[in-house]
């Protein structure tokens, strides 16, 4: 008898082992799932799998309170990063990190860990890049938990985890216009000769308001190398939002002087029109 009862723990034991070895060939119960978001030149992607609720208690269950939780199942939540980011004010280099939370009944500590190629069980603390706490909200009953992205600016997006009833939200942040400054820098070292780069530049500065002293450089050396119309209507709009609009009239004349002789002008000249409403509007 002793041997019987020998043996059989044995088989249990060999059981699962080969449970745990076994390649997977049937669909996970918490299917494989992923999410990015662009802003600027960063984008922004998280690989996480997505648990059910099956009609249980999710949290204070399921998900413990105040235990470190793989906020998701299966392989570690992943989120990465192709610039440096900004999350709750701290700056984040680009890179992929592993994504944990600490739920409690009333605060959720959110965890950026530079371990990220783990099973989701195998937390290391000494690993943690930033920590920072949100407050937990209800949000839409969501069956399979869910990572969003939503309040999308140039700048700035905010991560949102959904499950049951329950949704927490961080925000990130980039350098939007020092990315933009950046990459035309760039653009213009490689062709310092192309018209055409500085001009987009300076119409891309006037239309989202930034970079405007840069944009009249650009657009002045545009001008240097190529004098068309479209240079000197893109002038005038920086001038305009620089509140320079005695200048701006000045050079959408010119612009309307140049673009007469331009097969194209036609075409042109209800924008041009309409620039001027604009500029005269704001003198008055």
């Amino acid at each position: 008898m002793k041997k019987l009862f020998l043996f059989i723990p044995m088989i249990f034991f060999s059981a699962s082992c080969i449970l745990a070895q076994s390649d997977e060939f049937l669909p996970r119960p918490s299917p494989n799932a992923s999410v990015s978001q662009t802003i600027g030149y960063t984008k922004i992607a998280i690989n996480y799998c997505r648990p059910g609720v099956k009609g249980r208690k999710i949290f204070g269950e399921i998900v413990p309170y105040n235990k470190v939780w793989r906020t998701g199942a299966n392989e570690s939540t992943t989120i990465q990063f192709t610039t440096d980011v900004m999350i709750n004010g701290n700056n984040v280099p680009a890179g992929i990190y592993s994504l944990w939370t600490l739920p409690t009944e009333n605060e959720w500590t959110v965890i950026i860990n530079k371990d990220y190629k783990v099973w989701g069980l195998y937390y290391n603390e000494k690993e943690d890049f930033l920590r920072f706490n949100v407050k937990p909200s209800q949000g839409n009953f969501t069956e399979r938990m869910q990572f969003s992205f939503g309040e999308i600016t140039d700048s700035s997006t905010s991560v949102f985890l959904n499950w049951n009833h329950f949704q927490i939200s961080f925000k990130i942040e980039i350098d939007f216009v020092g990315q933009v400054y950046k990459s035309v820098k760039e653009k213009i070292a490689a062709n310092p000769d192309k018209w055409s780069i500085y001009a987009e530049a300076a119409q891309y500065a006037a239309d989202n308001d930034i970079l405007l002293k840069e944009a009249l450089e650009w657009i002045e050396r545009a001008i240097s190398i190529k004098k068309v119309y479209t240079a000197y209507y893109i002038k005038a709009k920086v001038l305009l939002k620089l509140n320079k609009t005695t200048e701006a009239l000045q050079t959408l004349g010119i612009c309307r002087d140049v673009g007469r002789t331009d097969k194209n002008w036609d075409s042109f000249v209800s924008q041009a029109d309409f620039l001027e409403k604009q500029i005269k509007s704001k003198m008055n």
